[in-house]
């Protein structure tokens, strides 16, 4: 029976005495080293590296979009800016109860412009119709008045292109053969009062 105590220790120093021995036993022991740091170390810091890299890109990718909302502010804050402009602009196209007569003297110079004959102008004595966003309500006017298709025709344009805002509800012309030429017109606008002064 071979006694391996003996002998081991004779061969291990004949192992570390031949240098090149030496050299394959120090590169087999850093093999091993590198490998069980690789196992150890890098491998589950990399896996770690990798989720944190996700996160990374998804924070990034946030990051850009609050940004990119950021610098669109500037740019909706002119276009509130502009809409409150054009909205204070709607609101002076809608006269409140104390611009009425104004409103209907207006109405009437546009009627005298396009030789339209006014015999009456009557606002309606019932209450208009308020709209559910409560910012205006519906005045109907009954104008009665003497008229020539084309001048009638150039009488409704002015209204349209006119700086309130008007529509026509009702028009009703009846041929009067004592005046061939000025019929009988009834007409029944429909202007729209701002509920905002009366709430005031």
């Amino acid at each position: 029976m071979i006694d391996l105590d003996r002998i081991m220790p004779e061969k291990l120093k004949e192992v570390l005495g031949d240098e090149q021995a030496r050299a394959y036993l120090y590169l087999g022991i850093t093999a091993v080293l590198a490998v069980l740091y690789l196992t150890f170390v890098i491998i589950p810091k990399s896996t770690e590296l990798s989720g944190t890299s996700g996160m990374v890109n998804e924070l990034c990718g946030k990051i850009d979009r609050v940004n990119s909302r950021v610098k669109r502010l500037g740019v909706m804050a002119r276009k509130l800016e502009g809409l409150k402009a054009e909205m204070e602009g709607y609101s002076r196209a809608l006269p409140g109860e104390t611009e009425i007569p104004e409103f209907l003297e207006e109405l009437s110079a546009t009627a005298r412009a396009s030789r339209v004959k006014i015999l009456s102008i009557t606002p309606s004595e019932r209450e208009g119709a308020e709209n559910g966003n409560g910012y205006y309500r519906e005045l109907p006017v009954l104008v009665t008045a003497k008229s020539g298709y084309h001048q009638l025709g150039n009488f409704i344009s002015d209204l349209e292109k006119g700086k309130r805002f008007v529509t026509i509800e009702d028009l009703r012309i009846r041929y009067n053969s004592r005046s061939p030429r000025a019929h009988d017109v009834k007409l029944v606008l429909k202007v729209y009062v701002s509920v905002a002064e009366e709430k005031k």
